[in-house]
């Protein structure tokens, strides 16, 4: 299956050779993923001599793993099929969302996605702070104001233990959906940083997301790169969000954010004021003071910047660029911005979903 997501439609034959099975044994498994209703054959194609070749995809439009971001001023979701193609997107204005909220949404995409035929393989939550990914619990979120939240076991109780739950970064499931859907395809050691309300990175590193030894890996948002004149929702003073998230973003332009205005929606509509990019070049500073230090640190291949620094990535990555160019190592790291817009932290969510599937934890039943 892993084989077929990431290389497409492959024949028996091609499947045997690059999984070193035999291919009576391929031919078994191919039998039971088409029972399951996770691959279809295409039509035979000659090759040259011998028996034309049939072309195996994936297809499971009706197996599916469900992604929610949450974050400080909205929540989206996401489904996407075992074969990655994105079912559905739905973005919903909540300030400031509690568990209560999430638990809401969810019984009521669960049930749409059933009502449609689907069949949900498993459910990832993304949110922006510290998670025990093993209990699935909220240890601190800053910015949502949560502490010690125990959503999965919540989630699970609601629905009755039918579909496996798991709770991870925003930035982790950002990175994970830019290694296989994003600008980051193939590219197996990089560096995604979240643009919204606070700053957090995703780091992939062997191809794998980084976690560190308690899961923390990634808490860039809070490194000390400012001074005391900048305050963080964490608490301190100088963290690095403090100085190139959001709320930097209005202090340094004067435009506020509009109610129900998302990060993304706002950063657009700061690419089409005039004079703005003048009024980011400390913005640009700073976030390049920081990447350099990251890829010092990391060595990555490249930085990839997502969420509201994509809109005005042309005033930032020229900073970032030339920071990282002055840096004592940053000279092979390129800068990339996300093509996966709001939509990153959910889709890369819904793939966390179907890990136990390609990991061969989880079994397809006919």
């Amino acid at each position: 299956m892993r084989l077929l997501r990431d290389s497409g439609a492959l024949s028996r034959s091609d499947l045997a050779r690059r999984s070193g099975l035999a291919k009576a044994t391929v031919g078994t498994i191919i039998g039971q993923l088409q029972q399951a209703g996770a691959v279809a054959e295409g039509t035979a194609e000659a090759s040259g001599r011998g028996r034309p070749s049939t072309p195996v995809a994936l297809t499971g439009h009706t197996l599916a793993g469900l992604g929610i971001e949450v974050n400080v001023d909205y929540v989206a979701t996401t489904a996407i099929d075992l074969a990655g193609r994105r079912l559905s997107f739905e973005e919903r204005i909540i300030n400031r969302p509690q568990m209560a909220d999430v638990v809401r949404l969810v019984r009521e995409e669960v049930a749409r996605l059933e009502a449609e035929g689907i069949t949900l393989l498993g459910l990832t939550v993304a949110v922006p702070g510290l998670i025990d990914r093993v209990r699935g619990v909220v240890v601190e979120a800053p910015n949502l104001g949560w502490t010690d939240v125990d959503l999965a076991r919540s989630l699970r109780e609601e629905l009755d233990g039918r579909i496996a739950v798991a709770v991870d970064n925003d930035a982790n499931c950002a990175a994970r959906a830019e290694s296989l859907h994003g600008v980051a395809a193939g590219v197996n050691d990089f560096v995604y940083l979240t643009g919204t309300v606070g700053l957090g990175a995703g780091i992939v590193h062997g191809g794998e997301v980084l976690r560190g030894s308690h899961g923390l890996a990634g808490e860039v948002g809070h490194q000390r790169l400012g001074d005391d004149s900048h305050h963080c929702a964490c608490g301190r003073r100088g963290c690095w969000e403090a100085v190139v998230g959001l709320r930097a973003l209005e202090h340094a332009t004067q435009v506020p954010v509009s109610a129900g205005e998302d990060p993304v929606s706002y950063a657009e509509r700061l690419a089409e004021i005039p004079g703005t990019y003048r009024a980011l070049a400390g913005i640009g500073a700073s976030l390049g003071r920081g990447v350099a230090q990251l890829a010092a640190t990391l060595d990555p291949a490249m930085i990839v910047l997502g969420g509201s620094f994509v809109p005005i990535g042309e005033a930032l990555v020229p900073a970032v660029e030339e920071a990282l160019a002055a840096s004592f190592t940053g000279r092979g790291c390129s800068v990339a911005l996300s093509t996966l817009g709001l939509h990153a932290a959910s889709v890369g969510a819904a793939v966390d979903a179907l890990d136990d599937v390609y990991a061969g934890r989880r079994t397809l039943v006919a």
